[in-house]
């Protein structure tokens, strides 16, 4: 995925008053072997900026945990076209884009200091009732949100990904207590190290990620055991599907496909 391929789906809402601005300045600890910012360092930016923009809206996590609900990330797509290194700086900007059935939509841009995109993401949630564990619908939630209807970044859907066939690498994580976030599970940032940590070395060591679409399917705990499985879809395993397992029960936790590009 290169910014011309990105640039020429994205549209956005740039002008628009309820798109949330996130400026950073890359650390040490935030970018790979290469010095290039990782993907779970951009996950973890765009997730801080979609929680800033909530709590301004009157919907942050905090706040829909006294009224004994919470925000689920269930889908999510990221296609990447720029890898800026450590003490650069980037911007994102994040806005709620619309509802597709039970889910609340977000898209996301990431700028480097030239202004020049280097991502592009969109996002599904869900509203889940604590005490049921299930998702509530989303309406209520959604007139908080003041969405830009028809403001997509990207023309993909986020459709169901299909489950993994014929799994051909492995490997296993336990759950820490500090891969917990506030939901008192395991963050959606895990989830996405263990996809990438499943990845064959020979494709870590030759390969930057160029797309990554995930679902979360279940939520994993404090001490459980997870199987991250994946399998290549072409002849230079640059495409793998993935899955994620808990070994307890054999619950599937997520599904996921990643695209990865040669390092020239």
């Amino acid at each position: 995925m290169d910014r011309g391929d990105i640039l020429n789906q994205a549209n956005g809402a740039a002008g628009d008053t309820n798109v949330w601005r996130e400026d950073y300045r890359i650390r040490s600890y935030e970018v790979d072997c290469r010095n290039r910012l990782s993907i779970l360092s951009m996950f973890s930016f765009m997730q801080e900026a979609a929680s800033k923009h909530a709590a301004a809206l009157g919907v942050s996590i905090h706040q829909l945990l006294a009224e004994n609900y919470t925000w689920l990330l269930s889908r999510l797509k990221i296609k990447i076209a720029g890898h800026p290194g450590w003490n650069d700086q980037i911007q994102v900007n994040t806005w709620p884009s619309g509802t597709q059935q039970l889910f609340a939509l977000r898209d996301f841009k990431m700028y480097d200091a030239d202004n020049q995109i280097i991502a592009a993401a969109i996002s599904a949630w869900l509203v889940i009732d604590l005490q049921k564990r299930r998702p509530v619908r989303i309406a209520p939630f959604v007139a908080r949100l003041k969405p830009i209807e028809g403001s997509h970044i990207l023309k993909d859907r986020l459709d169901k990904l299909p489950a993994l066939s014929n799994p051909v690498h492995e490997k296993c994580f336990a759950v820490r207590f500090s891969d917990l976030d506030i939901n008192q599970h395991v963050n959606n940032v895990k989830f996405v190290e263990w996809v990438v940590e499943g990845i064959p070395a020979a494709t870590l060591n030759a390969s930057v990620p160029s797309e990554l679409e995930i679902n979360f399917l279940a939520e994993a705990f404090y001490e459980d055991q997870i199987l991250a499985t994946c399998s290549p879809q072409d002849p230079d395993s640059t495409i793998f599907h993935h899955s994620l397992t808990r070994q307890q029960d054999g619950r599937e936790l997520a599904r996921a496909q990643t695209k990865w590009r040669k390092i020239c």
